[in-house]
């Protein structure tokens, strides 16, 4: 990026890698501030990908590019938008067929494993982390 930063510059997505996130999941990483703690992707899920249940430690911003997918709201489909408040929890997300999906996170996600505690944060440390190296974690897959 010739010294530029991922805050001020025009991401060509069709030019970023898609990295893993979690069985099924990967991401194309668009922004992250660790000022603020936004981040911002384009994700994409399989058919059959889950997200564990978690709980919004910040509100969320998810735009339906292309698939499907069932939450606690219902069925998403392409041109959907939803927002997910502070404090926003709820079970798996699924995706119904292979879905596209742009999401911003004004800060941390929380997974829960199996027994309700907390798997991991998804968070702008995170994406920071996976910019310098390879992650050794990710989401895992819903029991």
């Amino acid at each position: 990026m010739s010294g530029k930063t991922m805050m001020d510059v025009l991401v060509h997505t069709a030019d970023v890698e898609w990295k893993p996130l979690g069985p099924g999941t990967s991401y194309r990483l668009l922004r992250v501030s660790a000022e603020t703690g936004v981040w911002s992707a384009i994700l994409k899920m399989e058919k059959g990908a889950v997200f564990a249940p978690h709980r919004h430690l910040a509100p969320a911003e998810i735009f339906i590019l292309s698939g499907a997918t069932q939450d606690r709201h219902g069925t998403t489909r392409p041109g959907d938008y939803e927002f997910e408040p502070l404090g926003a929890e709820h079970p798996a997300t699924t995706a119904l067929e292979e879905s596209i999906i742009h999401f911003t996170a004004h800060g941390p996600i929380a997974f829960y494993n199996d027994k309700g505690g907390i798997e991991m944060l998804l968070d702008s440390e995170f994406f920071l982390n996976a910019q310098a190296q390879e992650p050794e974690y990710s989401i895992k897959m819903a029991a």
